[in-house]
């Protein structure tokens, strides 16, 4: 990709900002997660320990940022996600390798924290994703650790039950049987399975496709709602020693992007839909007929950033079947804008954020740029509602970072402030933000 800015680039932070005066109705609501015991933790973030959940309010006319409240929770929340037709019921994940994970229902109160509603073990280690069905009464929880996925009832006042079923990945049991610590995780990072993301195919809304970091393969499971069960229907093989990590749909054109978090690279398939089976498809990327063939694969860092240390080199050798790590720079998040142009990820290491174009005819991807973060270890971002604006939670540095997103999709940097350890954005609509004292 063309050349950017250098890695590590760091930015003078200003205090985080609490009056709110500066708040107006003008703006957008994030919520940000942190990590409070590191410990616990399948990796070793660098950043200090946080309270919980943040509440902040991005002004959509300067870009700025303000702290508004924090909620106390633990052990290290992580995932986000709000309830669609619910305006104040959210959703929280907590990451633990020593024990089972929760699933939190929370609802947003009108000083910006939270009051935690209910509370479920996500029956599975490092709970890292959570995907609540279009029909809002099943939700599915990835399990990193394990590879297990958990599948749980939604009532309809938002509330969720005990799981009814825990599906673990083939070879998963390898945790069980051998206890793994994770020093080996970080030396071995493809030794097992580890589901990373779970994600639902937009054009029918039936077929869930679950990366897997470890197996480098992309796993299709349907969900027999009636008894909660998740219905696996194929597999498909990615190209070795890359290491998916997350997967976005496009919305309109009929294809899938996928980080590989252990090259630094990212991969366009196309979808192909297939007319139902009742066997079990084994396929693979290069297929051009599989349901998500292989199309393109562009790097995420500038063409003159040597990975040193990166697993490209070796993935073809016998010696590193599981995943030697580590690289100098790996992805982490990947992110559609709302207009379905630009597709946008995080460099860990380079501390950068990719920009990539997206043809609209067939899908294909064209770099723009490479942006530096504004800090260390960009683990997670996020758009504001309107799409003019991106938070990115630098997780080493302990700051989080405001960018204006131009017409051509590159980001200028509006404002950053300090937050310990963030790990997760989220971004509220609106709708969620009326009944919000500070939004009045």
């Amino acid at each position: 990709m063309g050349a950017g800015g250098d890695g590590g680039t760091e930015t003078a932070c200003i205090v985080p900002r609490s009056s709110l005066d500066v708040v107006s109705a003008d703006g957008s609501l994030f919520l940000v997660s942190s990590y409070t015991d590191t410990s616990v933790l399948a990796h070793t973030p660098k950043g200090a320990l946080g309270e919980g959940i943040y509440s902040l309010f991005l002004d959509a006319k300067t870009g700025r940022l303000t702290r508004l409240a924090t909620t106390a929770l633990g052990p290290n929340p992580a995932f986000i996600l709000k309830h669609p037709s619910l305006k104040d019921v959210f959703y929280a994940t907590t990451e633990c390798i020593a024990s089972e994970g929760d699933l939190l229902t929370l609802k947003l109160q009108q000083n910006g924290e939270f009051k935690v509603l209910g509370r479920q073990s996500a029956k599975g280690k490092s709970t890292c994703y959570v995907n609540l069905r279009p029909t809002l009464d099943w939700m599915i929880l990835v399990n990193y650790w394990d590879a297990k996925l958990s599948t749980l009832p939604v009532g309809v006042n938002g509330i969720v039950g005990e799981p009814s079923e825990v599906y673990m990945q083939p070879q998963a049991d390898y945790v069980e049987k051998s206890q793994p610590t994770r020093e080996e995780h970080w030396k071995y990072r493809q030794r097992w399975p580890h589901s990373h993301c779970c994600v639902t195919e937009p054009y029918g809304g039936e077929s869930l496709f679950v990366t897997d970091l470890g197996l480098d393969k992309v796993f299709v499971y349907e969900l027999d709602s009636s008894a909660g069960k998740l219905r696996p229907k194929g597999e498909v093989q990615l190209r070795k020693g890359r290491g998916p990590r997350h997967l976005v749909f496009h919305n309109t054109i009929r294809c899938a992007y996928v980080i590989n978090e252990l090259v630094s690279t990212v991969t366009m398939l196309k979808y192909n839909e297939h007319s139902p089976s009742t066997s079990y498809q084994v396929e693979d990327a290069d297929d051009p007929e599989a349901i998500l063939s292989h199309f393109q694969t562009l790097s995420t860092l500038p063409d003159d950033f040597l990975n040193e240390g990166s697993i490209l080199r070796h993935a073809d050798s016998i010696d590193n079947e599981e995943g030697v790590w580590k690289a100098t720079s790996h992805s982490s998040e990947i992110r559609l804008h709302p207009n379905g142009r630009y597709l946008y990820i995080g460099n860990r290491g380079h501390d950068s954020i990719a920009v990539f174009a997206i043809d609209q005819m067939d899908g294909t991807l064209t770099g723009i740029e490479v942006h530096p973060s504004g800090g260390k270890c960009p683990r997670n971002f996020n758009f504001d509602q309107t799409g003019r604006y991106m938070v990115v939670g630098n997780q080493d540095s302990n700051t989080l970072n405001s960018f204006a997103i131009g017409e051509d999709g590159m980001l200028t940097e509006t404002d950053c402030i300090s937050l310990p350890s963030p790990n997760f954005v989220c971004s509220v609509p609106t709708s969620a933000m009326k009944d919000v004292a500070f939004n009045e």
